[in-house]
């Protein structure tokens, strides 16, 4: 073990006191007064204070003495606290760092007597062994001395520590001289470290041929000692005179070698340790090591060597590691494994069978077989990358298929490292599904599919009145189904809700014939405790560390299974010890073969009998829904249908239907092309075509004017009373943010009061909105708190789906037309039919509804136009009537005007038409209120506003409440008729 320089300092040494100075001023500030005094007063008493001169200054001097020698006291006492402080420190991190390297270390006899079990074939720094017990280098450093010998005992003490390991490398080869018995022991307590931190198949232990048999004939015990090419091999040599060695050691090997003499010792010894007695050696050569080193050697009997070797021996027998004469293949193909096996069971009705039992490899004693059903119910696979874990799946699955038929079991693979490991297979009839992970979307329907099939199972066993699958009281079969998991802790990392699912599935599995093999990397901390006791059959390959292989086997072993043999797999069961075995190897012809074999046919489905094998879960729904599709889909309870909902979790699709009474007003969400109108025309179609209904339907389309016109008809029948229960209607507005945003501000404002207004008091009159926006803006404040009910369709992004109020989860960029979310289940709209049109009948008040296409010909126009002359032009045109233009009318003309219109006469055509702009019927207004006012023959004017603003219309009007909006571009005008009613009109063109 390393040192690392570490530097502690000394306490500062108390400062020596300085000689205390004569107090002069102390002793002549008596003499100056007494001076003073008798100067002053004449008295010769004064002259006494003069004898206070020498008193005060012996009791100073005694004063400034004593406080010094207490300060020096209480520094030295300080002082030697902070020493005994330091060396309380030092002694801890001296003992922390003895513990430490005999941890990292650990002596021949703490191995011998099972005290470092931890630390057997820890691979690093296997090569560093401990010789005995000695001084080694502390790495610590005493800074702060004052001086060179300041506290040099001190500091020599804490830089060694005693009793540490003297350790060497053995790479650099280890030479021991001195009397045989002794020699030998210190060689056999290397030996036994060396074997104890390299795994047999890291290092091989070969005897020279020149060695001394009763020297090294224990060694042949150790399970290193068989001549198979290592890593490392060490060469065990004992020297002596009459046998002398040369030459140069080979090349990958360690040398350790014993001899009596130190020129005997072959070369290639970079180390050399002269044992001078029990307790004394001393290293005389070492790399880095230059002045000679004293030490306590580490002397092992042979006896405890034997034992020794033996426990190895078999703690290297359990992990697989033991070179025996029933030794393992490299490589093994499944066909090969097959060949010796038993013939498949006969198709017997596709009935369950009572076990899985399967072969997988090659044990020392034969073929290795596992049983999912008698030895699981379920089963764990740990190994880390490169292990062949996917190899072992492969094979397992492929191994089932040879066995059994597919009315006997069936798998469904989950695999998700793309899906290339178990791509093969899913040829096999046997397979019913293969999830990956470039699916998402199909990954998450298909998992959450699983808890609906567990329950399928339950009310299948429970009618029946089965205990389980293999009950023969059962009238439709229920295969063994086998859900096979390569990385684990991928899925839950992706989809951590199912661990709770697949908890459920190792609780209840057993019974219903539902069997799981999880593989993952390292199951320690990913497979819970509640799902992993259920999981009594556990497979290792090999794993990084023990921690992995006790919490997938139970012991260390698979963690020490050689690195570079793929294949190699222990197999634990609640019976016995764990078996190790050679994986065979899976070829696609292999699965080609098995797929095409007789007994591997998919069955067909037959008045006769037969089974076809039935998958967990429904595809997702189709992208166009037909009529044809809600006749075979679970129908719903009340409402009119208007697609299918996907329901994977009790694997069937559902009838969508929107029912008013009890889902109350509908937002439907969409961006364009997302089938928001063809949900309007189904939804108007299904209330016309309903036999039962009494529902009136009104859709509204995306216009200004028929949407204003919808709601202020709608919200003055609720508010009069027109509207009741009595007669329920059903209002559909299309795009309506759209509509909103062509309106006017002030037109937008009244018609979104209005809509609050029939959203909040149209129940109770039997009134039901449905709305369709683009997107959730705050057009309408609080729309989707005002509408019970929300469908989501397709949005241009994840942003907006998530401001609707949808879940990232359920956003799809590729919905089709119609896809979209209804309460948290997708949902594929009733694809729309060609020419399908809302029948009249189910319209509102359609003949009141239409508005007049021509000007009112009874009495006098005053026509009020942001374009006079344009007007006036078009109007002479189309009409063919004379037109009298405000404008150019002098006073007197107008005057004339006046009495003419007043007398009731009119041009040839019979009708008075006077065009002018705003500011200038403002400018006549006398004329203007005259003209509007009865004539001689009892027929009053109407005001026409063409192209003109709110605030013309109110300059003119005199009216505060607003006209209804019109639609741009189609010569639509205000006509204020005599009894103060607003309509609409459309100006000849």
């Amino acid at each position: 073990m390393s040192t690392v320089d570490e530097t502690l300092a000394l306490p500062p040494a108390p400062a020596s006191l300085p000689p205390a100075g004569f107090p002069l001023l102390a002793s002549v500030a008596p003499l100056v007064a007494a001076g003073l005094i008798w100067m002053i007063t004449g008295s010769a008493f004064a002259l006494i204070f003069a004898v206070l001169s020498p008193i005060i200054t012996v009791a100073s001097m005694f004063d400034s003495k004593r406080s010094g020698g207490k300060r020096r006291r209480t520094e030295s006492a300080a002082h030697a606290e902070a020493l005994a402080l330091l060396r309380t420190v030092i002694t801890d991190r001296q003992s922390r760092w003895r513990d430490e390297a005999w941890q990292h270390t650990p002596s021949a006899r703490n191995i011998v007597r099972g005290c470092a079990a931890a630390a057997r074939w820890r691979q690093t720094d296997a090569t560093l062994v401990a010789l005995g017990v000695g001084p080694a280098p502390s790495g610590i450093r005493l800074g702060g001395a004052s001086a060179p010998n300041e506290h040099r005992e001190l500091r020599e003490w804490a830089s060694t520590v005693t009793g540490a390991p003297v350790v060497v490398d053995l790479t650099s080869g280890l030479g021991i001289v001195g009397p045989m018995p002794l020699a030998a022991g210190v060689a056999r307590a290397v030996l036994v470290q060396l074997c104890f931190a390299l795994p047999p198949t890291d290092l091989g232990v070969a005897i020279a041929t020149d060695a001394q048999a009763t020297d090294w004939d224990w060694a042949a015990q150790l399970p290193q000692a068989v001549v198979t090419p290592r890593r490392l091999t060490l060469l065990l040599r004992t020297v002596t005179s009459v046998h002398p060695l040369g030459g140069e050691p080979d090349r990958g090997r360690l040398l350790l070698a014993v001899a009596t003499r130190l020129e005997d010792l072959p070369p290639g010894c970079g180390t050399v340790v002269r044992i001078a007695g029990p307790t004394r050696a001393q290293i005389i050569r070492a790399p880095n090591r230059a002045p000679p080193l004293d030490f306590c050697p580490e002397l092992l009997a042979q006896a405890e060597a034997i034992d020794f070797a033996v426990a190895l021996t078999e703690q290297a027998r359990a992990a697989g590691m033991a070179r025996e004469s029933g030794a393992l293949p490299t490589t093994l193909t499944l066909a090969e494994l097959l060949e010796d096996g038993t013939d498949a069971p006969a198709i017997t009705g596709g009935t369950a069978p009572p076990s899985l039992d399967c072969p997988i490899g090659v044990g020392r004693d034969g073929p290795v077989h596992v049983d999912l059903v008698r030895s699981g119910p379920h089963a764990v696979v740990g190994g880390t990358t490169g292990s062949g874990k996917s190899e072992l799946l492969t094979t397992w699955v492929a191994a089932l298929a040879a066995t059994y038929s597919p009315g006997q079991v069936n798998f469904l693979l989950v695999d998700f490292k793309g899906g290339a490991a178990f791509q093969p297979l899913a040829r096999l009839p046997h397979c019913v599904g293969l999830i990956t992970d470039l699916d998402a979307a199909t990954a998450t329907r298909a998992l959450a599919s699983l808890g609906a099939e567990l329950r399928y199972r339950e009310r299948t066993l429970s009618s029946a009145g089965a205990r389980d699958v293999t009950d023969v009281r059962l009238t439709h079969p229920l295969p063994r189904l086998v859900i096979v998991v390569d990385e684990f802790a991928t899925m839950l990392g992706l989809f951590p809700e199912l661990h709770a699912l697949f908890v459920d599935i190792a609780a209840r599995g057993r019974s219903l014939g539902v069997h799981l093999i999880l593989c993952t990397q390292r199951p320690a901390g990913v497979v819970r405790d509640a799902l992993l006791a259920n999981c009594s059959l556990r497979l290792s390959l090999r794993v990084n560390n023990r921690a992995d292989s006790q919490a997938v086997i139970g012991t260390d072993a698979a963690a020490e299974l050689a690195p570079n043999q793929p294949g190699r797999c222990l197999i634990a069961t609640e019976t016995g010890e764990p078996v190790l075995c050679q994986v065979a190897t899976t070829r696609e012809l292999d699965i080609a073969g098995l797929a095409a074999a007789p007994m591997s046919a998919p069955p067909v489905l037959s008045a006769a009998g037969g089974f076809v094998p039935r998958r967990p879960w429904l595809d997702a729904l189709p992208p166009v829904v037909t009529a044809a599709d809600l006749a075979s889909a679970e129908a719903a309870a009340s409402g009119f249908p208007l697609g299918l909902l996907d329901e994977p979790e009790r694997q069937r699709y559902r009838v969508f239907s929107y029912d008013p009474e009890i889902d109350g007003h509908l937002l439907v969400i969409g961006g364009a092309g997302s089938g928001k109108s063809a949900l309007l025309h189904t939804l108007a179609e299904a209330v016309a075509g309903a036999a039962e209904s009494h529902t009136g339907i009104y859709l509204v389309t995306a216009d200004v004017e028929s949407a204003w016109d919808a709601l202020a008809r709608l919200s003055t029948s609720v508010e009069t009373g027109q509207q009741t229960a009595a007669s329920p209607r059903l209002v559909l507005f299309d795009d309506f943010d759209s509509v909103c945003a062509r309106w006017q501000p002030e037109h937008r404002l009244a018609a979104v009061d209005l809509l609050v207004g029939l959203l909040r008091d149209g129940p109770a009159a039997g009134v039901h909105v449905v709305v369709a926006v683009q997107r959730h803006t705050s057009v309408v404040p609080g729309l989707a708190a005002l509408c019970q009910s929300s469908l989501l369709l397709k949005l241009p992004s994840v942003q907006e789906h998530l401001a609707a109020g949808g879940q990232s989860a359920s956003y799809t960029a590729a919905l089709p037309p119609g896809g979209g979310v209804w309460r948290g289940l997708r949902v594929q709209l009733l694809a729309p039919v060609a020419a399908l049109a809302v029948p009249a009948a189910t319209t509102l008040d359609t003949e009141s509804d239409a508005l007049p296409n021509s000007l009112p010909t009874g009495g006098p126009l005053l026509i009020v136009s942001s374009s006079p002359t344009s007007a006036a032009t078009r109007l002479r045109t189309v009409l063919g009537v004379p037109v009298l233009e405000l404008a150019g009318t002098s006073g007197p003309a107008a005057s004339a005007l006046l009495v003419s219109g007043e007398a009731g006469q009119t041009d040839a055509a019979g009708q008075l038409i006077v065009v002018g702009d705003a500011e200038t019927w403002q400018t006549h207004w006398t004329l203007l209120a005259r003209l509007r006012g009865p004539t001689a023959n009892n027929t009053a004017a109407s005001l026409v506003f063409d192209r003109c603003s709110l605030s013309d219309f109110r300059l003119i009007s005199h009216r505060r409440e607003l006209p209804p909006p019109l639609a741009p571009g189609r010569g639509r005008v205000w006509v204020l008729h005599p009894n103060g009613e607003v309509t609409r009109a459309i100006l000849p063109d």
